[in-house]
Formats: structure tokens, sequence, C-alpha cells
């Protein structure tokens, strides 16, 4: 990805996610800490530098993690409550740092993910606009979630971006927080579709 992409894409999805430095429960209720990193099953969980909120010196054992893990997990009635239901429920956080971390390692593989679909093969060469509105739904859906879009996929693999303005949304029945999320991915694919406006393809020209 262009060095554009990278240096928007956490700002760019702090709009939809927002910044949650403890776990919490997403609305599927699968665990969730960061800018929308799932941190499900726990396994994802346990490598992660968390601290004590009240003692920030202060890293969490392995044991800790995972108690914590299973505590926020249980709560399944939190899941449509919001981040800040799970807040109670946690001693343990993410430095900036930490976050920063976690958002670069998946996106990265994200990236590599996506780049091994015959949709997408092309990736590195797209304007930047389509770049961060894959990797956005992506980010959403998972990193095989897009291919599974048929006409998005191929409008992607023939660089019709138009097109797959048209056919890039996520369905937000009982999770209306996509719908700004897929305002955003449409203004993106349809940004790229009308060609370089500086005749760099690098150069991000969303606006939110």
């Amino acid at each position: 990805m262009y060095p554009s992409v990278r240096a928007a894409f956490r700002a760019f999805n702090e709009t939809f996610e927002g910044v949650v430095p403890w776990m919490y429960l997403d609305i599927k209720g699968l665990v969730t800490v960061g800018v929308g990193n799932l941190i499900d099953p726990i396994e994802l969980a346990l490598h992660l530098p968390f601290r004590f909120r009240n003692e920030p010196n202060l890293a969490a054992t392995t044991e800790e993690i995972a108690a914590e893990w299973r505590r926020v997990k249980a709560n399944t009635a939190l899941a449509r409550a919001g981040h800040k239901a799970c807040e109670s429920l946690t001693q343990l956080a993410l430095d900036e740092v930490a976050i920063d971390a976690l958002i670069a390692t998946k996106l990265a593989e994200n990236e590599a993910i996506l780049k091994e679909s015959e949709f997408f093969q092309g990736f590195d060469s797209w304007p930047a606009d389509a770049q961060l509105g894959l990797l956005s739904m992506a980010w959403a859906l998972g990193p095989n979630g897009p291919k599974r879009f048929q006409k998005f996929a191929e409008a992607c693999r023939n660089l019709d971006f138009v097109r797959a303005a048209d056919n890039c949304a996520i369905n937000a029945k009982g999770n209306p927080g996509i719908v700004p999320r897929n305002l955003a991915n449409r203004t993106l694919f349809e940004t790229a579709g009308q060609g370089p406006g500086t005749g760099d393809l690098s150069v991000l020209r969303y606006l939110p």
C-alpha cells in the first residue's frame, strides 16, 4: 500500500470504531480492543502487552489477560451496549504504542491476504483511494470478505472502480455502525474511479 494510505488508516477507522484501550464486546459478542481489533479467540489476546490501567508500569501476566478476556466474553448482554459498558469489568489496557502496533500488524496481514486473491492482485498499482476502500472493507469483514462480493470483486479486477463503488456496500442490518463506513467506502471508490487528479496515484484524495 502507499505510504499515504498507511498514514491515514488509523484516523480513518477511528471515525467508525473509536479507540478503546480495554477489552469490550462488539455487536456480535466478539472480544475486541483498540480500533476495532478482534482478539477473539482468546489466543489473539494473550500475546498483547496489556498493562493495568491504575498501574501503567505493571504488565499483566498471561493468566491475568486470560481471566479478564473470559470475564468480558461471559457478559454477552453487553454486546449491544457499546464499549463503555465493559469498562467497569476491566482493569487492563493497551497503551497508544501497543494500539498502533496492533493496527499495523493487522493491516499488513490483511493486505497480504487480499493480494493473494485473483481479484486484487493489481492492488499495488491501484489509486490510493481504492486501496483505502478495500482495506476498509477488509477491516470490517475480514480479509477474505471482499472477494465474496462477486460484482465488486470483478469490478476491482477490471479496475472499474465506479462499478466497484456501486457494489461495495456491507449489509448493515442489525449493525447501524456499518452505515457511515459504507458511505465512506463508496466515496473512496467513486473518487478512485474519477482518475488521478494530480497524475499521482499514490495521493489520497479522500476527504471525510
